[in-house]
């Protein structure tokens, strides 16, 4: 009996535990305005909301290709172009632009503090529209689904075999993985994520005669626009990859640049 008691309630704890983490992190927050910013989301900032500070990192280095100001270099790389910086960049275009003065894999470009300073400039706008969740709730969230998942270890080791029992415990341990990659998006963004994805479906077939609309749905979609709508960047870039430990043959240049900064 004891033991049950000890089992049923390191179970109860890690329910418990995950529910309020749960509602940590999808709760939209307070106080809620009727627009989240007064204003469209820029392409950076649909980026951020989509994947993070990766989604606005890749959105801001297309937002430069697509105006001519940077193209893929060697070994999966992006360099400067040769068109300077347009007026109208987001900050995070521009941070990337100033700090690339030779070619570098994007995801060194992504881990310079001037980028890193643009793209939680970028994060605290949406934080304070209730769109994403802060930094400092995220780690208060890790910290109680640690707990769950020691609860429910607890609760699998002193519970024997007792099936039913089992399966709580690792419903909650799953459950906390989840919650713990689950993007910083509230509940309120996911659905202006989900909005903004109906509106805008027609993007996913932009080509680079609308660089506003190719940008968009780079920011929207991430990866799968990538790949089908600017194959040769993302591949040539290294955008979608770690650094190649082999050098690649570009055979002679990324191909299309645009001369606006698009959007």
């Amino acid at each position: 009996m004891a033991v049950l008691v000890n089992y049923t309630g390191a179970t109860g704890a890690a329910w418990l535990l995950l529910l309020i983490a749960a509602a940590l992190r999808l709760r939209p927050g307070r106080p809620l305005v009727p627009a989240p910013l007064g204003r469209r989301l820029s392409p950076v900032e649909t980026g951020l909301l989509r994947g993070g500070g990766r989604g606005a990192v890749q959105t801001g280095l297309v937002e430069l290709y697509l105006a001519g100001s940077v193209e893929a270099g060697w070994r999966q790389t992006v360099q400067p172009g040769k068109a300077r910086l347009p007026r109208g960049c987001s900050e995070v275009a521009r941070a990337q632009y100033h700090v690339l003065y030779r070619p570098l894999h994007p995801r060194h470009l992504e881990g310079t503090e001037r980028v890193q300073r643009a793209v939680q400039g970028v994060s605290t706008e949406l934080e304070r529209a209730r769109l994403v969740v802060s930094r400092k709730r995220v780690r208060v969230v890790r910290s109680l689904l640690l707990a769950v998942l020691a609860a429910a270890l607890l609760g699998a080791v002193t519970g024997g075999q007792t099936a039913v029992w089992l399966l709580l415990d690792l419903l909650a341990a799953a459950g906390a993985v989840a919650l713990w990659v689950w993007p910083r998006r509230t509940l309120r963004g996911t659905k202006l994520l989900a909005q903004l994805r109906r509106d805008h479906t027609g993007v996913r077939r932009a080509t680079g005669n609308r660089p506003d609309e190719l940008l968009l749905s780079v920011a929207l979609f991430g990866v799968p626009a990538l790949r089908s709508q600017l194959p040769r960047f993302a591949e040539e870039s290294g955008l979608l990859t770690r650094a190649p430990k082999e050098p690649m043959d570009r055979g002679g240049g990324s191909g299309d640049a645009y001369s606006s900064c698009g959007g």
